[in-house]
């Protein structure tokens, strides 16, 4: 994959580096990243992603947010270098503190927090990273958040919330999420409990390999009355072409009733 492309580089983490930034120090850490820029697409020169990343380390250690924010993400990536994940979490989260970040780069940090990796496991600044990164569309911080909220970890718990971002994150496809949505429907927390619904959500992992959810949907069905699980199959269809964005499904009408399309 070439990962000098830019509109790659905005959709997975770094908006294309710029000759030059809002947030510059000075004119050398401007210079640097002019100097990189021209590096890192091969402008006047060959492609050079270590000598790109070389320069964007200088400016950052310079302080500047936007070397900080690309460095990271080279790092991160493995562009330039071998992957280096202390180091890019380190100039990640400088470059957040200063203001520069993406969905990713604030899930990368409230993921760091949350399993202890590159920092020490700190469940508060999880949370707030994490959130942050929610609100930016990221669908596994809202996995990762939702965990922290349901068992109160770096404070209270909050089922509602959490079953919310499971929910979220189930709708994005997230097989995980939607099992765990199906489990907090079927005991009722954070919501009333609804048998179809739990179902719906556990036939949708099932379908994609998830034996906790293939088993809990199976132990489910045993006690649903036909019309209750006739009422969930049709939930599990629907909610399936909402998330595979397939069109609605086309009603049936009942045997003997007239074509309402017909003359």
């Amino acid at each position: 994959m070439r990962w000098h492309h830019p509109l790659v580089l905005l959709l997975l983490l770094l908006a294309a580096p710029l000759p030059g930034g809002a947030a510059e120090v000075d004119t050398v850490s401007r210079r640097l990243k002019v100097e990189a820029y021209r590096h890192y697409y091969g402008q006047g020169r060959p492609v050079n992603l270590a000598r790109a990343l070389r320069l964007y380390l200088e400016a950052a250690g310079r302080g500047d947010a936007e070397a900080q924010f690309i460095a990271g993400g080279m790092l991160h990536r493995g562009l330039g270098t071998d992957p280096d994940r202390r180091g890019a979490f380190r100039w990640l989260l400088a470059a957040a503190e200063q203001g520069r970040s993406s969905a990713e780069s604030l899930y990368l940090i409230g993921s760091g927090y949350f399993r202890g990796s590159m920092v020490p496991q700190n469940f508060l600044e999880a949370r707030a990273w994490l959130d942050r990164a929610v609100g930016e569309g990221s669908v596994p911080a809202c996995t990762d958040l939702a965990y922290l909220l349901y068992n109160g970890l770096g404070g209270g718990q909050d089922y509602p919330r959490a079953l919310q971002l499971y929910e979220q994150a189930a709708r994005q496809g997230d097989v995980l999420a939607q099992a765990n949505t199906g489990l907090m429907y079927a005991t009722g927390t954070g919501t009333v409990t609804d048998r179809a619904r739990a179902y719906a959500w556990y036939a949708l992992a099932a379908s994609r390999g998830n034996t906790f959810a293939a088993v809990s949907r199976n132990r489910l069905m045993t006690d649903m009355s036909w019309e209750e699980l006739n009422r969930a199959q049709a939930v599990a269809v629907d909610l399936y072409r909402e998330i595979e964005q397939l069109p609605p499904r086309p009603a049936v009408a009942e045997v003997g009733t007239p074509d309402a399309t017909a003359p």
